[in-house]
């Protein structure tokens, strides 16, 4: 009887070690990703790897890309230079000693204003580039907001995503953000 629950025991530690190593090669194994994830509408959508003739047209090529990635670049770098400009010109009104009161709080407030505007764009532009945009370039002022995104990310609901980061952000009203591809 003791030898009979030797063996049954050392029967049942290879089974459990061969289980183990299964389990360990199974998991271990990358897995072929077949399923779209994130919109509950592709759920149970398989990955195609080739592209329809209609798609192949409408991809943008990477001329494209590159025209849109300098367009962002010197939007952004204009934009920071006239606010720059602005900034400095408020400076320069409040070091000079002649100024009235009057003209540096207009000027203290142009420039408070400015910087409140430079934090929300960046706020902005970082919000929507986590929910997927690529590129994004937002432009605040005081008759709104207009935001530039590229035109192939659209999606169906991305205006209203985008408004409601914005809205979210600044508190700026729906009817005063404007949403310009391209």
């Amino acid at each position: 009887m003791k030898r009979f629950k030797k063996q049954f025991l050392a029967a049942a530690l290879v089974l459990a070690l061969g289980a183990a190593v299964y389990l360990n090669w199974s998991v271990s194994t990358p897995k072929s990703v077949s399923k779209t994830l994130g919109e509950s509408k592709y759920v149970n959508a398989t990955v195609s790897t080739t592209a329809s003739p209609d798609e192949v047209k409408s991809a943008p090529t990477s001329k494209t890309a590159t025209k849109q990635d300098s367009f962002f670049a010197s939007a952004k770098t204009e934009r920071d230079s006239t606010q720059d400009k602005i900034i400095d010109k408020a400076s320069e009104i409040l070091s000079l000693d002649t100024t009235s009161e009057e003209d540096r709080t207009e000027a203290q407030n142009q420039v408070a204003a400015i910087i409140k505007n430079f934090t929300l764009q960046d706020s902005i532009e970082t919000t929507l580039k986590a929910k997927g945009f690529s590129n994004c370039l937002c432009y605040i002022n005081e008759h709104g907001c207009t935001v530039t995104v590229p035109k192939k990310e659209i999606r169906k609901n991305s205006q209203f995503l985008i408004k409601a980061t914005v809205k979210n952000a600044s508190n700026i009203s729906f009817d005063k953000i404007t949403v310009i591809t391209v």
